[in-house]
């Protein structure tokens, strides 16, 4: 979508030479990022619903990540395979929650069940599997960012708050503000807990540390994404998340995909309710795999819940429950509501079951900790004749036997269960039901006797039988196999080829066909949420996007955009692609294209810009809106105005009217418009207030017209009118960024400087050792 070539490139030099030199060089980077932005980046989509921003609603961002130009150096010259980017991602969420944990206070033993128990969570795998790369990329620094802000907080150092800033910003650059806000609620949490903690220990300086620090490095990393998230803010006023309760997305609409409490048994046994499309009979739409996180490590986690010493844990099962709670969205609908309504910015999201992220995050810290306390090994001295491991013996023996009981109930209840699968999902069948049912008691089963292994080997453990670093190494690999089982199962359907990508976008009969038309127009593709055909250039008046426009949606919602052919052609749809033929008598349509998909071509569609010679004024946008459902007027010869009086002079013409299309582009539309009498001229684009007009080089204003439309006024004569979409938050945020980044890389500059003087303080005596850190 990028359009840069070589002439570009020298008029972009020569511009930038001469108001450098005219303008000033404080003004000048500024000025070269907006040209670079203007000129060779598609702010604009115009091949979904009737237009939307491509930057501003986050849809197309190349180049915005800056480890993207790492990535295409590992993938295009050094030839690494094409998901290099993802499998460094899963590293760094790896490596960082390692760091983290042994920064805590967790045993290298347990860091890493922790490290391995979060980054091999299939829920956190499905995501990466389903093509949902920008959650789990943003989720990998949430772990960071944590530990660069207690670093911070505990030792002041500017070097790891002008990190923190950096990362913040990096994890706001992948894209996934959801992911985003949530992990701002973690550090939020964090940052009271320090400077809680700290009051109460006397560490002044770490309880104001922690607070200022965490401002601090997230206003500087928002600063450094501004330009991004001033245009992303801009559009979420005119999207469907901006057009609910309180200017949110609707409570409806945002708790469509609430976690039912139920489905916490699949915490334990993970096909409890099916597993997959086939079998699935739970509550989830679409996301119909389990929120698994290893039945060892979560054990781990309770018994680290309950018998660390340090007081991270209470910060850990607070985050726990809360996104547990929250998660249950609807099912729980008086918390959620309470913060749909109150917390800023939480009503702009939807899928609360996202926020399980928090509670894997935080089972697999607990679990760290727990490892790390069960493989201690008592006093001597104070449990002298009592068995270390006894405790763990007995839990071992009661998870085979709970297993056992759990599926003879299983078996016992599964007439009622096959009935509950039937009642919930009928399309599965019975066949479906009970393999399901099947599935979960191999996992009842599997999971009681993993869950007794490891318990066996922290007796042994404790009895001084094996090693610790052999029982780690053995609850790690019954961890990463219990978890890598089901992650396979998730990835497995999901694995294609690089000619079967290749061959979703080749280049079929009807493609073809379409590509031959050079006028302008939509089609009305077989699918609704078909995003193939923007690939070629063929705009569509459908598509998918979870931020559609509000606009497009109400009149989708209210009108229809298949309710009547007089529909299509008010849209510019000239064609529509079906699957099998119309009956020859069909008024209004006609075949151009007969293949396996058939193209019907609208008769009498309108064009993309025309001019119309009459207003239809109506009172406000809900009678344009019922004005359009019952073809109340003629979008041929007339538009509706919903401006106040007096209406604009027109005149109907003496000759036919001439729209001339010179230029097409992302960010431009130009048109040669001849009339003889004053009219107005509809392009039949979304409205956006950023879509700037001039008509023969003079400023002119755009109207909303036909509700979500464009119109210009143009008198008698011939015209040249101009359209240029100009966000106005994409500069101010680009002077954001800019300043941002120098003020960063500024405390970086004095962290270095700060690390260089600090000296190592003396040692009380020759050869001491200093006193081991408290568990936190």
């Amino acid at each position: 979508m990028l359009f840069a070539s070589g002439k570009y490139l020298i008029f972009l030099a020569i511009v930038f030479f001469v108001y450098w030199l005219l303008a000033g060089k404080r003004r000048a980077p500024v000025f070269f990022l907006l040209l670079v932005s203007y000129y060779f980046y598609a702010l604009w989509n115009p091949y979904y619903f009737l237009g939307m921003p491509s930057f501003g609603s986050l849809a197309f961002v190349p180049y915005v990540y800056p480890l993207d130009v790492v990535f295409g150096f590992l993938n295009k010259t050094l030839h690494f395979p094409d998901l290099t980017w993802l499998l460094l991602h899963y590293l760094l969420m790896a490596l960082s929650m390692l760091a983290l944990l042994r920064a805590l206070g967790a045993s290298p033993e347990g860091a890493t069940l922790g490290a391995v128990t979060f980054t091999l969570t299939p829920n956190l795998v499905a995501v990466g599997a389903f093509g949902h790369g920008s959650q789990i990329m943003t989720a990998a620094y949430l772990p960071l960012l944590l530990l660069l802000l207690d670093r911070f907080a505990r030792r002041g150092s500017l070097l790891a708050l002008a990190g923190f800033a950096l990362a913040a910003a990096l994890q706001l650059l992948r894209g996934h503000v959801q992911i985003v806000f949530y992990t701002w609620l973690a550090l939020g949490g964090y940052a009271v807990f320090l400077a809680v903690t700290g009051i109460r220990e006397g560490r002044k300086e770490e309880a104001l540390r922690a607070p200022l620090g965490l401002a601090a490095g997230l206003l500087l990393g928002f600063g450094m994404s501004a330009f991004l998230y001033l245009p992303t803010h801009e559009y979420a006023k005119l999207s469907v998340r901006g057009g609910g309760e309180g200017g949110g997305a609707g409570l409806e609409y945002a708790t469509a995909w609430s976690f039912h409490p139920r489905e916490i048994l699949t915490f334990v046994i993970p096909s409890m309710f099916g597993f997959g499309g086939r079998t699935y009979w739970g509550s989830m739409p679409f996301t119909d795999y389990p929120n698994y996180m290893g039945i060892v490590p979560l054990a781990l986690a309770i018994y680290g819940a309950i018998r660390w010493p340090g007081k991270i844990r209470w910060y850990l099962v607070a985050m726990a429950g809360i996104a547990l709670l929250l998660s249950f969205g609807k099912h729980f609908q008086p918390l959620y509501s309470l913060l749909y309504f109150h917390l800023p910015f939480f009503n702009k999201f939807r899928v609360p079951v996202m926020i399980l992220v928090l509670l894997q995050f935080a089972v697999g810290a607990l679990a760290a900790f727990g490892l790390t306390k069960a493989l201690e090994r008592p006093a001597t001295s104070r449990d002298k004749g009592k068995d270390p491991g006894a405790f763990w013996m007995r839990a071992a023996l009661i998870a085979v036997v709970g297993g056992v009981l759990v599926t003879a109930l299983l078996h016992a209840a599964s007439d009622s269960l096959v009935g509950a699968a039937l009642r919930d999902h009928p399309n599965i069948g019975e066949q479906g039901a009970r393999q399901a049912l099947d599935m979960a008691s191999l996992d009842a089963i599997k999971s009681a006797l993993l869950l007794g292994i490891g318990f066996m080997v922290v007796a042994f453990a404790r009895r001084g039988r094996l090693r610790r670093v052999v029982a780690a190494a053995a609850i790690l690999a019954v961890t990463a196999a219990d978890l890598w089982v089901i992650d396979r199962k998730i990835i497995d359907p999901q694995v294609g080829s690089p000619e079967d990508y290749a061959g979703y976008f080749k280049e079929t009969p009807e493609v073809t066909f379409l590509k031959s038309d050079s006028t302008l127009f939509r089609v009305f593709p077989q699918q609704w949420n078909d995003s193939r055909l923007a690939a070629y250039g063929i705009a569509s008046v459908l598509g998918y996007h979870p931020a559609k426009p509000r606009l497009y949606q109400a009149l989708a919602d209210t009108a229809g955009i298949m309710s009547s052919l007089n529909m299509l052609k008010f849209l510019n749809v000239k064609y529509v692609l079906l699957d099998g033929r119309l009956p020859p008598a069909t008024p209004g349509v006609a075949l151009r294209h007969d293949d396996d998909v058939k193209v019907y071509e609208v008769l009498g569609a309108l064009p993309r810009a025309y001019v119309v010679h009459r207003l239809k004024p109506v009172r406000d946008d809900v009678v344009a809106l019922a004005t359009i459902r019952t073809s109340g007027f003629d979008p041929a010869h007339e538009a509706l105005w919903t401006e106040p009086d007096p209406l604009p002079p027109m005149a109907e013409p003496s000759e036919s009217d001439s729209v001339r299309v010179i230029r097409y582009d992302f960010n431009e539309a130009e048109f040669l418009v001849s009339t003889a009498a004053p009219g107005l001229l509809v392009l039949a684009d979304q409205y956006d207030p950023d879509w700037k007009a001039t008509v023969d080089g003079s400023p002119a204003p755009i109207h909303r017209v036909d509700y979500l439309m464009r119109g210009v006024l143009v008198g008698p004569g011939v015209h040249r009118i101009q359209f240029r979409y100009v966000p106005g938050a994409l500069e101010a945020g680009i002077r954001i960024s800019t300043v941002s980044l120098a003020l960063t890389l500024a405390l970086a500059g004095a962290g270095l400087f700060q690390r260089r003087r600090k000296r190592t303080p003396p040692l009380a005596s020759a050869g001491a050792e200093p006193p081991p850190e408290p568990p936190r």
